[in-house]
């Protein structure tokens, strides 16, 4: 196996800020848009094998980003390859593709920080009375 990223250590770490360190590409974009081969990832993640594992890694995250309990997803929930795919992998349906210990919740925002650098918003507020009230 060619895992040098899992979800077993993943979780030993607490911080969220240091998941998303453990989990950053650093530039190396992966092979992740397929190029003119996209519409195979596409039927990978319609196919009813991928809908299994998906619902098993979001109830497994309880819907949190990095799989972190502070950190809850309000919108779409996206599934992270920790170890990015392959062109190959998906063709030869290897278990890479499905392993458990290869996939986390992430959201939009951190995937994108994940695979391309952009910096997450470090500070989280929690919502107060009248916050969005600005004259109370």
């Amino acid at each position: 196996m060619r895992h040098t990223r899992t979800y077993n250590e993943l979780i030993t770490i607490d911080d969220y800020y240091e998941r998303l360190e453990y989990l950053m590409l650093k530039g190396r974009v992966s092979e992740a848009t397929f190029g003119g081969h996209r519409y195979l990832n596409q039927i990978l993640y319609s196919s009813s094998e991928w809908q299994k594992v998906r619902r098993e890694v979001i109830v497994r995250d309880n819907g949190c980003d990095l799989a972190h309990k502070d950190h809850p997803i309000f919108g779409a929930v996206y599934i992270h390859h920790l170890e990015p795919i392959t062109l190959e992998d998906i063709q030869e349906r290897k278990p890479i593709v499905f392993d458990l210990n290869n996939l986390v919740c992430v959201s939009f925002d951190t995937h994108q920080c994940i695979h391309y650098g952009t910096e997450p918003e470090r500070e989280w507020k929690p919502r107060t009375e009248n916050d969005t009230i600005p004259w109370r």
